[in-house]
Formats: C-alpha cells, sequence, structure tokens
C-alpha cells in the first residue's frame, strides 16, 4: 500500500472514484452518490454543467443594461457576453450549474443569479426572498445587497 493513497485518519486503502480518492471507512455512502452529480468527470450524455456570469440590472425606465451581464447575442448564449460596470452576483450564486443537455441553448445562468435578475426588473427593487427551512411560512422579503465579487 502507498501512502499517497491511503487514509490519513484510518490508515486504510483508498478508492478512486469519478477521479476522487475517497475512504470508504471515513466517509458516508451518500458522499459515493453525490459524486455522479458534484463531480464534473461523470460521463453523462443526459446532464452538462455550465458556469454562471452572474446576473443583469437593467435600468427601470429604459430597460438598457446598466451593470452586469450583457450577452452579445439575447437567442444565442454561446456567442459569449460581456461585462458592464462591475460583475453582479446574487446573494445565492453558485459558480456552476448542472442542467439537462437539452437546456443547453436556453438556461445561462446559476437558479440564484436567473431569479435576481427578474427580481431586479419588478417594481420591488432590491428586496430578495431568500426561502429558508428555519422558516417556512415566511412571506416577508429580505432586503439584500448584490455581490460583485465571486
Amino acid at each position: 500500500m502507498s501512502d499517497e493513497h491511503t487514509c490519513v485518519n484510518c490508515r486504510r486503502e483508498l478508492v478512486k472514484i469519478n477521479g476522487v480518492w475517497l475512504c470508504r471507512n471515513c466517509n458516508s455512502p451518500e458522499t459515493e452518490q453525490l459524486q455522479a452529480i458534484i463531480g464534473d468527470t461523470v460521463d453523462n450524455d443526459e446532464w452538462i454543467f455550465i458556469e454562471c456570469p452572474g446576473a443583469t440590472l437593467y435600468d427601470p425606465e429604459t430597460n438598457a443594461i446598466i451593470q452586469g451581464v450583457k450577452f452579445n447575442d439575447d437567442n444565442d448564449p454561446f456567442q459569449g457576453y460581456r461585462i458592464i460596470g462591475e460583475p453582479v452576483y446574487a446573494p445565492t450564486h453558485t459558480k456552476r450549474r448542472r442542467i439537462k443537455r437539452d437546456s443547453l441553448g436556453h438556461i445561462r445562468r446559476c437558479q440564484g443569479c436567473q431569479d435576481y435578475t427578474i427580481r431586479m426588473r419588478r417594481r420591488e427593487g432590491p428586496d430578495f426572498f431568500i426561502p429558508s427551512h428555519k422558516h417556512p411560512g415566511r412571506t416577508k422579503l429580505k432586503s439584500v445587497i448584490h455581490r460583485a465579487i465571486e
């Protein structure tokens, strides 16, 4: 047994699962199941990962983009994008999102940034509702400020 493939805690042999060395003794079985979802080394024809460029902020009167992501072609996300002003990220932003391959041309952002873009176009403004499992009945919006650093 080589030292590079032994567990530092229990000194048992590590198993390579989806490109990651795991100890079956120290990790729960759920960790192995999650690796298929989290890891991008999984060859799956049905799912694909996309990188989230961030949210887009619009001017309320003219609907012109004032900050965030501006896609070069609104109908084709593969044409690229550029950042106007500073990048804008939702409070619940995730860098990568796993989507179905069929939705590749339609989904461009993580769920948090997509919700934030839509929310900022509404008349309520920067109030952003973040659901909580501790308070499932909460309907009051929680005021937050967007992030410019990922």
